[in-house]
């Protein structure tokens, strides 16, 4: 065991990357997957309220205990306000096939080998673990980085600058070249996302059940953006034709329909909890509102008018979020698709709607709009993430911290100083990213033999962790390409955000599926286990050609079993990839 004392309070902030930010000490609710708030628990002034994750108390008392594979860098962190320190401590992944533990309590931190855990997350809750493998004494790598620190941003600085600081692994992976990459995508979204001369859209695991259209979050409105871009005249005009659908699911709020099926029945985001059949998280008109604007912009540079009736849509969809901004300070986390009231307060769910509304005080020249693009982006600064989290941007997970609502963040604060040149928007889009770097996984995890990951020698590096709750990394950041941190290296000059971003970038096609290397999922037969755990290869069906797998499963959250493997789906990560390809990866070449 390695022990490191560190200055205790009971409001120490403390951090293990992609797994726990300030203790995750905030209100709970234990709810079965999905998770979603009732009416009765809907509040304006929502507290941050998380599901039951691995977590410290309110108070600062209990322990947290986790293994290298819950951390998108194997480390632990403590900032203490009181005595202006900062204290990170560095480790390896694993000893012998078997991961290191990492623990925090009042103001210790501990490393075991094998990982010591009372308590194991499953299933979105915590479980006793009577299976518990005795400790070790062995000499466990470390560093250890004990420094003057004034602030979360400073803390955050410092992580950045260090999270490779153990030298392991680290190399990108070979992959296929980018022509290849975008015929492939090219060939599946044309036969299997286009709906019925529609859309382009998402599909799930299953396709009669989920075959539905849902814009920003895991695609809509935004792969057809990528495909106009990628694509040729077919891709084109199917691209605009999405733009119809979607400005036809535009509701009288000025926001849009989170769910349409191919019937064209309208859905709310609210997991068919009675009496939440109107909300509509908030993230995802925002992510269409800054999507529009991209969309906007490749028109005209190719020669194509903008709609009348696009740009009065764009319009709606930004006055919507001027009026929210005016009459609560905030953007909420869900609202009334109906009415545009908050139902749900609180987040930075909405994290990209300043860089939207600043793109559309670009396109049509209204103060008003800059005027909440700036309020609002501060406020999210001063609010979230000096406080060290951002929360809610998925919408299956209530409020916990997540990396989607950090990323859409960084988007807004890069956007603003493309508008503005306000050095204070550079400043908090640096800080932004430093944060920001601490949800990707910063070296190549090594999966157990049997796994599928292992059998492929898939590279974990320039993954991104999704949130707290689903314990998983993920190809790309959902869902955008990373051309922010590019931006912040064209401006800075510093190569730490190069670095970055080409992880994130050049790292996603690998889990990518083809008729020549084809991905198993884990839907193994029962011969493979004894016990409920490997003792074999898992080998079940073989995804189809151009499916990417949002699993990246370096935790033992969904059991041993699915370390190293993938459902049979298709998801976000496709749309991820492709505006890589269409604005990161040509840049890195």
């Amino acid at each position: 065991m390695v022990t490191v004392q560190t200055p205790y309070q009971p409001d120490n902030y403390v951090m293990i990357p992609a797994c726990c930010y300030n203790g995750n000490q905030f209100e709970v609710l234990k709810r079965k997957y999905p998770p979603m708030f009732s009416p009765e628990e809907a509040r304006l002034d929502m507290s941050i309220t998380i599901t039951d994750v691995p977590r410290l108390n309110k108070d600062g008392s209990g322990k947290i205990e986790v293994t290298t594979g819950d951390a998108a860098t194997p480390a632990v962190g403590v900032f203490s306000a009181t005595e202006q320190r900062g204290v990170l401590v560095f480790t390896v992944q694993q000893i012998a096939g078997k991961n290191v533990g990492l623990a925090y309590e009042r103001g210790t931190i501990r490393l075991t080998w094998p990982a010591q855990r009372e308590k194991v997350y499953r299933a979105n809750a915590m479980h006793s673990n009577p299976s518990q493998e005795p400790e070790q004494d062995v000499d466990i790598p470390h560093k250890v980085l004990d420094f003057a620190c004034g602030s979360l941003p400073e803390f955050y600085r410092v992580f950045f600058e260090n999270r490779k600081i153990m030298g392991m692994d680290a190399v990108r992976p070979q992959v296929m070249p980018p022509e290849k990459q975008i015929e492939i995508h090219r060939d599946k979204f044309n036969k299997m996302n286009w709906e019925m001369g529609k859309n382009f859209y998402m599909v799930g695991t299953d396709r009669t059940r989920f075959q539905v259209w849902q814009p920003g979050w895991v695609g809509g409105a935004m792969s057809s953006y990528a495909l106009m871009r990628l694509g040729g005249d077919s891709e084109w005009q199917r691209g605009i034709q999405t733009l119809d659908f979607l400005f036809e699911t535009q509701a009288p709020s000025g926001l849009f329909h989170g769910i349409v099926d191919h019937q064209g029945n309208v859905f709310g985001d609210g997991f068919d909890v009675p009496g939440a059949d109107n909300w509509h998280l908030i993230r995802k008109s925002a992510d269409v509102l800054y999507f529009l604007f991209k969309h906007f912009r490749l028109m005209e540079q190719r020669g194509t008018p903008v709609p009348e009736a696009y740009k009065s849509g764009a319009r709606k969809v930004a006055d919507a979020f001027v009026r929210l901004w005016n009459r609560y300070g905030q953007f909420g986390q869900f609202v009334d698709v109906f009415t545009g009231d908050v139902v749900v307060g609180g987040s930075t769910s909405a994290g990209i709607a300043p860089a939207g509304l600043a793109d559309a005080y670009r396109y049509f020249g209204d103060t008003e709009y800059l005027r909440v693009a700036g309020e609002s982006a501060e406020s999210y600064y001063h609010e979230h993430l000096c406080r060290g989290y951002t929360t809610g941007g998925p919408g299956e997970i209530l409020q916990c911290v997540d990396s989607e609502s950090a990323f859409g963040l960084l988007e807004s604060f890069v956007t603003l100083y493309e508008t503005t040149q306000e050095e204070k928007w550079l400043r908090y889009a640096r800080e932004c990213a430093h944060y920001c770097s601490s949800w990707a996984v910063s070296y190549n995890y090594l999966f157990p033999a049997y796994s599928e990951f292992a059998r492929h020698d898939m590279k974990t590096v320039g993954s991104v962790f999704a949130n707290i709750q689903n314990k998983h990394s993920a190809p790309g950041i959902c869902t955008l390409s990373g051309d922010s941190l590019y931006k912040l290296y064209r401006w800075t000059g510093d190569e730490l955000y190069l670095e970055l971003v080409r992880d994130i970038a050049l790292t996603i096609s690998q889990y990518m599926s083809t008729k020549d290397k084809p991905i198993h999922s884990w839907d193994a037969p029962d011969d493979a286990l004894r016990g409920g755990q490997p003792i074999g290869p898992i080998k079940g069906t073989a995804l189809p050609p151009g499916f990417i797998c949002e699993r990246v499963n370096m935790s033992d959250w969904e059991t041993a079993r699915c370390v190293g493997g993938v459902f049979n789906g298709s998801c976000w990560s496709e749309v991820s990839n492709m505006l890589a390809l269409a604005e990161v990866v040509p840049l890195l070449a």
